[in-house]
C-alpha cells in the first residue's frame, strides 16, 4: 500500500539568492516487534528563474544650462533593483564626472530597492566652446552567484547659454591732428572677447 503525504515550503529572499532549494523527507515507523524504521527519502531541488536585472536613471539636478568656467554641474544617479535577487558591489563609475557621494560602491541592493549616487562636473572652457556637455554612467553589480551585470544609463545633456560678443575699440596712436601732405595717421585697434 502506498499514502501520500504532502508538504509545502514559501520562497524567501535566501532561496531566491541561493539559486536552488534543496528538500528532503525523513520518516520513522515501527515494525510488529516495536523497533523504529528510519528511512530518508531521495533529494528533490527547485532551481530559481533568475533575474538579475536592474536600472540606472541619471538626471542633472543643477546646471542644465551653464555660462561660465567654474560653474557646477550636479548629477542624480538611481540604481534600482527591478530583478528577483540582491545584488552586491554595485559599484557606479562615471569618467566624465566625479563620484560626490560616500555610498559608492553599493555593499547590498535588494529586489525593488532603490540607491542614488550623486556626481558633479566642473564646467571648463572646453565644455563652454563645445556648446553642450553630454555625460552618462556606467554601472556593475554582482548577482549571488559573483557573476557581473553591467548596466549604462541614460545619456543627460547640459546647454550652454552662449554669449559670442566682442567689442572693437579703435584709437588714433599718432596723428590726431595734422597739417601737411604726407603725415601719417596711426591706429590701434583693440578686438576684446566679451563673451563666454
Amino acid at each position: 500500500a502506498s499514502v501520500t503525504v504532502t508538504a509545502s515550503h514559501t520562497i524567501v529572499q535566501s532561496d531566491l539568492d541561493a539559486g536552488s532549494y534543496s528538500n528532503i523527507a525523513t520518516a520513522t515507523g515501527k515494525d510488529p516487534q516495536g523497533e523504529e524504521v528510519p528511512v530518508t527519502s531521495n533529494e528533490v531541488t527547485s532551481t530559481i528563474e533568475k533575474d538579475a536585472s536592474y536600472t540606472v536613471v541619471k538626471s542633472i539636478t543643477a546646471g542644465a544650462t551653464y555660462a561660465a568656467v567654474g560653474e557646477v554641474i550636479t548629477y542624480a544617479i538611481v540604481v534600482t533593483n527591478t530583478g528577483n535577487v540582491t545584488l552586491t558591489n554595485v559599484t557606479v563609475s562615471d569618467a566624465n564626472a566625479a563620484i560626490t557621494s560616500t555610498n559608492n560602491p553599493i555593499a547590498s541592493l535588494a529586489p525593488d530597492a532603490s540607491v542614488t549616487v550623486t556626481a558633479s562636473h566642473t564646467v571648463d572652457q572646453s565644455d563652454l566652446d563645445a556648446g553642450s556637455y553630454s555625460n552618462i554612467a556606467t554601472v556593475t553589480g554582482k548577482d549571488p552567484q559573483g557573476e557581473e551585470v553591467p548596466v549604462t544609463s541614460n545619456e543627460v545633456t547640459s546647454t550652454i547659454e552662449k554669449d559670442a560678443s566682442y567689442t572693437v575699440v579703435k584709437s588714433i596712436t599718432a596723428g590726431a591732428t595734422y597739417a601737411a601732405v604726407g603725415e601719417v595717421i596711426t591706429y590701434d585697434i583693440v578686438v576684446t572677447n566679451t563673451g563666454n
